[in-house]
């Protein structure tokens, strides 16, 4: 149907004075199940189709969204190109599309929906089984999806590649007398490539249990291990510094310091665009520039940024295929594939030995709010365990955790073996628990009786 429409368009276009044309589509297959007291609650199935429309008009770029895709609705895009052509006058940028093989068909490698109820009733029952004090299990679901990204031209060439993935979430409360903890897991997953539900459960509802007793800690500095969670939570709000387009525009902390060392000898971020077990496996982005594997930072040099076509050129950089839309309706900027912070040699429980005594930081919130890419600074309201001789000893909440995140990686003194997948508004990243030296603590009450 996409096709008979674009064959439609493209001589109405003509007709009407549009110069080049290109055409965004993007065609997803979703499946939602979730469970509540072992039964199924809902599964809903979907098909979407979305196409994105550019057009020159005057040597301005102007768009449509089109959601009808009969071919009598050619006339309204074409309306819509021209209108917002002019109104924006923003330039009109051409380029070629990569000469790319067809990717094929994804391998149909889902559960039967009786299986996956069945995986997800007992992943519900694991959490409370995991910890008597586990109260209700809110929400036991998973999600996935599989579909086609193509891009076309006003020429009739088109490029495509597969796009997939899901995620599997838990969320609960445990209770203890007038405490209250609230838990949850979101855990993503390439398709096909279901998580042990189970143990992903039964971690949720002992940290939930295990911080309904949880005390505050002294104001001051402290050692301090980050849960691989977290991590990933900082990486993915300070990426953006390494977006060439914020240090263009001086909005990065990072700008003028290519080639330059701003980490330790500890910190390797890469970028992957096809490691098999990636979430975001692309050979082009979204603006028809192939993919390409790099290294951002290497034992804490600086190497690169990441480039859409725009601030590419701006740094005198060539393109390194970080174009792509948020959404399918939005602009495109700069974004990423798979980035992973290399992990190390040490265990989780390595990392705490090492350590002796300080703090384990499982979870932080606000991330968005209190970290800020353009000086690297962040504070973030946080929660976790106190460790004494590199045991675990008791919980911990109600606290700030400050600090600086590229001194966070000069500081590095020890990466995790471990390694946790998190997507972003801005692609997929991965990154492992790592022992800082030192962070500023801000102690308090604890807060959580009802």
């Amino acid at each position: 149907m996409v096709r008979r429409y674009i064959e439609a368009f493209l001589p109405a276009a003509q007709a009407a004075g549009l110069g080049q044309v290109r055409f965004h589509i993007r065609q997803t297959h979703s499946r939602m199940v979730s469970v509540y007291r072992g039964e199924p609650e809902q599964s809903v199935q979907s098909e979407e189709c979305c196409l994105l429309i550019e057009g020159e008009a005057g040597g301005y770029s102007g768009s449509a969204y089109v959601g009808d895709l009969r071919p009598e609705g050619c006339e309204e895009a074409i309306r819509l190109i021209r209108e917002s052509a002019l109104g924006r006058k923003l330039p009109f940028v051409p380029f070629q599309l990569p000469d790319l093989p067809d990717p094929g068909e994804e391998p149909n490698d889902r559960l039967p929906l009786p299986e996956l109820i069945r995986r997800l009733a007992a992943a519900e029952q694991a959490a409370y089984d995991a910890d008597r004090r586990v109260e209700l299990v809110h929400g036991c679901s998973l999600s996935e999806y599989c579909g086609r990204v193509t891009l076309a031209d006003s020429t009739g060439k088109f490029v495509t590649d597969r796009v997939s993935g899901g995620h599997f979430q838990i969320s609960l409360t445990a209770r203890q007398g007038g405490l209250v903890q609230l838990g949850e897991r979101d855990c993503p997953m390439a398709l096909g490539c279901y998580p042990d539900m189970e143990l992903l459960a039964r971690q949720t509802a002992l940290d939930a249990s295990g911080m309904l007793d949880a005390s505050s800690y002294p104001t001051g500095h402290s050692p301090v291990v980050l849960d691989s969670r977290v991590m990933c939570e900082l990486l993915g709000a300070f990426l953006p510094a390494f977006f060439a387009k914020n240090v263009q525009s001086r909005t990065s902390v990072l700008a003028g310091k290519l080639g330059e060392t701003i980490a330790g000898e500890l910190a390797v971020i890469e970028e992957d665009p096809f490691l098999p077990d990636g979430l975001c496996r692309r050979r082009f982005d979204d603006e028809g520039v192939p993919t390409a594997a790099k290294t951002i930072l290497s034992h804490g040099i600086l190497r690169t940024y990441f480039c859409d076509r725009q601030s590419a050129a701006w740094c005198g950089l060539p393109p390194g295929g970080n174009g792509f839309r948020p959404t399918y309706a939005a602009e495109v900027g700069p974004g990423y594939t798979n980035v992973i912070f290399r992990t190390g040699q040490l265990s989780r429980d390595e990392l705490l030995a090492s350590m002796g005594s300080g703090l384990l930081i499982t979870g932080v919130s606000g991330v968005f709010a209190g970290a800020n890419p353009a000086s690297g600074d962040f504070s973030l309201l946080s929660h976790g365990y106190r460790v004494r001789d590199g045991r675990i000893c008791g919980g911990v909440s109600q606290i700030t955790v400050a600090g600086n995140f590229f001194e966070l990686l000069q500081q590095t003194k020890g990466v995790g073996n471990d390694g946790t997948w998190m997507h972003s508004g801005a692609g997929c990243l991965c990154a492992p628990s790592v022992y800082v030296a030192s962070l500023a603590i801000s102690g308090g009450e604890m807060l959580n009786r009802l």
